[in-house]
């Protein structure tokens, strides 16, 4: 069994928090508001730091999977991943019927659960099906590539085609109409080329120094907000400005410069590496059932604060839904784990007496 490594616990972890904290900004009235003033500004500067969480997850999937070649267990984790995935949209219907008291069809919800949209947070699960089972096939590329000036190159091309445009083209002189100055169509790839990216760093192992890359993230967040506030979001809302997203220069460099400042962390506690296990190994779990919670929590006094109370509400909100994602994440992955061993040995069993019987 390979040696488990605290640093990446450490940035799955980060991740996870930086998820909680931007959908408090998702379900708080923040989008509606100007990026206008200092407390709407410092807001508008979290945000964008925050928006690095899934980029984040993307670059810890490619550094995990790098050179991982294709075998028959390659894919053992994903069932366990669905089984969750299943649980979590039940729940969320339980919850939609009962408490939030909607009410549609048993075909429509039936519906909602194929398309993916009874668990709130489930594109991520639909993504990562996809790259799950194409990164045999991308590894193969990128083992084939060979020297670092050809992997690099694949990279920057990458980057070019994914990344580049989302940030030119948001460029809006009137504040409203967005001007395409280069070609967007790859743009929809942009996860692969976070996993590509992990791949790099898996490879070459860079190291940053942790304080001066912070300090960069900082600046960064900061500096998104002042350009968002000064194309449009300080006169009229948040998106009508040049906001970052997940295909953003801005959000790869803070989301590589958080990855590269933790992912080599080390500790001597055997209880800090226990609890940063557990808590890792349930992230996705916590993600997915998270909704359920944020729709409870932010149901509450919703768009009645300013800007200036976001920073303490959102503390105590992320704090709140990051423990009671964690609590409902850990017994629904050890279901799932439970669930899946289950099937596992019926299926061996069935086979077992298909055998015995021809014998």
């Amino acid at each position: 069994m390979k040696k488990r490594v605290f640093g990446l616990d450490a940035v799955r972890i980060l991740a996870i928090c930086l998820l909680f904290w931007l959908h408090f900004f998702l379900r708080n009235g923040f989008y509606l508001q100007p990026v206008r003033g200092t407390a709407m500004i410092s807001a508008a500067a979290v945000r964008c730091i925050c928006l690095s969480c899934v980029p984040i997850f993307l670059l810890l999937t490619g550094y995990l999977k790098c050179g991982k070649e294709y075998t028959r267990g390659y894919f053992h984790a994903l069932p366990v991943i669905l089984i969750s995935w299943v649980i979590i949209s039940f729940l969320c219907l339980f919850y939609d019927i009962r408490i939030a008291g909607q009410h549609k069809s048993v075909y429509d919800w039936a519906v909602d659960f194929f398309n993916f949209d009874l668990a709130n947070y489930s594109w991520y699960i639909e993504m990562y099906i996809g790259l799950d089972l194409m990164s045999p096939f991308i590894n193969r590329l990128w083992n084939s590539l060979e020297t670092k000036r050809n992997r690099t190159i694949l990279v920057l091309v990458m980057i070019f085609l994914t990344f580049l445009p989302t940030t030119v083209n948001s460029i809006k002189f009137d504040g409203k109409t967005e001007l395409r100055f280069l070609p967007n169509y790859w743009v929809n790839l942009w996860f692969i080329t976070y996993y590509l990216i992990g791949c790099w760093i898996r490879t070459y192992r860079p190291t940053v120094r942790r304080l001066p890359a912070i300090a960069a993230v900082v600046c960064l967040g900061f500096f998104a907000a002042v350009v968002d506030s000064r194309t449009g979001g300080g006169t009229t809302k948040f998106y009508d400005g040049y906001t970052m997203t997940y295909s953003h220069l801005v959000t790869v460099a803070i989301a590589v410069l958080l990855f590269l400042s933790f992912y080599q962390v080390q500790t001597d506690s055997g209880a800090l590496r226990a609890i940063a296990r557990q808590i890792s190994n349930v992230t996705l779990e916590m993600y997915l059932v998270s909704c359920v919670f944020d729709q409870q929590i932010y149901r509450w006094d919703y768009g009645k604060y300013p800007p200036s109370e976001y920073g303490w509400r959102g503390l105590l909100c992320t704090a709140a839904v990051f423990g009671l994602s964690f609590g409902a994440g850990f017994l629904i992955h050890q279901a799932s784990a439970w669930i899946w061993k289950g099937l596992c040995c019926a299926g061996n069993h069935l086979t077992h007496r298909k055998v015995h019987s021809k014998a």
